[in-house]
């Protein structure tokens, strides 16, 4: 099995090349980043292929195809912490026209399978959602004003325009809640909003009643990919939420973490992540309209993937500590 998978240098597209590559069946990786630094962060040996190119740019397909054609591919590439400052333009190069470029190469090379990174943020983080309620796959995507939930939403779409499932690939969609573990909060070290609030923040400030997130383990989701790889799904065309059962309020995550939780107004925490947003230039990803999902909770059901016989390992707590799963030898002690 040949594997193509894209955004290798970060942290799932990262993650996903190295357990791909224990596994001796899987004949080839071709990994696809923008990062000069790709060799460095990547399993070495002649199994692995190295791609460095932006996917909106021309030319990065006939360096894979060099490879031989993959049999499944795996879109993780998006940028968004580097998008700080940049034009619109940009953006949309890096993530969308990125998209409809790998969509056109999967159709025109007649891809077997094709697993697609989403996001639940799609869903949108509206005044009205509540704890109560768990979106599910076939719920509308609202979200306007996150360009990260926003931006995901065109992709689906452009996604099904161009790979129906009368198409010669069969697509499998994951939208995932919040990934984290012991690779993303002790190895890879994202410098992002859980770990600002996680290692950083005294105190954990809670801008909403219903504030909640939901957490899902990394070794979860290499599961989920693994069990969509090897063909566990018969669906031509599916789309999956991954995210275990259990949720928090933002005020139960502080005493989960060991800190006070304080109530602040949204005008304020929007506020200060405008503040984050431009002291750290955007590698802490809080763009003053994330203050949405940080204030208005998306709940996701994921339970439709344990209909096909996969398992949940963890629990969003266990997510959350981060002590446990395969890297979990990298855990600060």
């Amino acid at each position: 099995m040949k594997i193509f998978i894209t955004g290798t240098s970060g942290y799932i597209g990262g993650m996903l090349a190295d357990r791909f590559a224990e596994n001796q069946e899987v004949e080839k990786i071709i990994a696809l980043d923008t990062n000069s630094d790709l060799a460095t962060r990547l399993p070495s040996g002649n199994r692995v292929a190295l791609v460095q190119h932006n996917l909106g740019d021309p030319g990065w397909e006939e360096k894979v195809l060099a490879a031989g054609r993959p049999d499944v591919v795996i879109h993780c590439a998006y940028v968004i912490r580097e998008g700080y400052g940049k034009k619109r333009a940009w953006q949309i190069k890096s993530n969308i026209t990125a998209a409809e470029k790998v969509f056109d190469f999967v159709s025109k090379n007649k891809i077997p399978r094709l697993i697609h990174f989403s996001t639940v943020a799609s869903y949108g983080a509206l005044p009205g959602n509540s704890t109560n309620y768990k979106f599910k796959e076939s719920d509308p995507f609202r979200e306007e004003k996150y360009l990260y939930g926003a931006d995901k939403k065109i992709i689906e779409e452009k996604l099904k325009a161009a790979l129906q499932p009368s198409s010669a690939t069969q697509v499998l969609v994951i939208r995932p809640c919040a990934i984290t573990g012991p690779r993303g909060q002790f190895m890879f070290k994202r410098f992002g909003l859980l770990r600002a609030v996680k290692f950083g923040l005294p105190v954990v400030p809670v801008t909403g009643p219903d504030s909640a997130r939901q957490f899902v383990h990394e070794d979860d989701i290499w599961e989920a990919v693994r069990f969509m790889a090897d063909g566990e799904v018969s669906s031509k065309y599916e789309v999956f939420n991954v995210a275990p059962a259990d949720f928090f309020l933002l005020k139960d995550m502080a005493k989960e973490i060991s800190k006070l939780s304080i109530r602040v107004p949204m005008w304020l925490g929007k506020l200060c992540f405008g503040v984050l947003w431009h002291l750290s230039r955007g590698r802490i990803p809080t763009v003053p309209a994330g203050i949405n999902s940080y204030t208005y909770p998306i709940i996701v059901d994921g339970s439709k993937i344990t209909n096909y016989g996969f398992k949940y390992q963890y629990t969003g707590r266990e997510a959350l500590k981060a002590d446990r799963g395969y890297y979990s030898r990298f855990v600060d002690k």
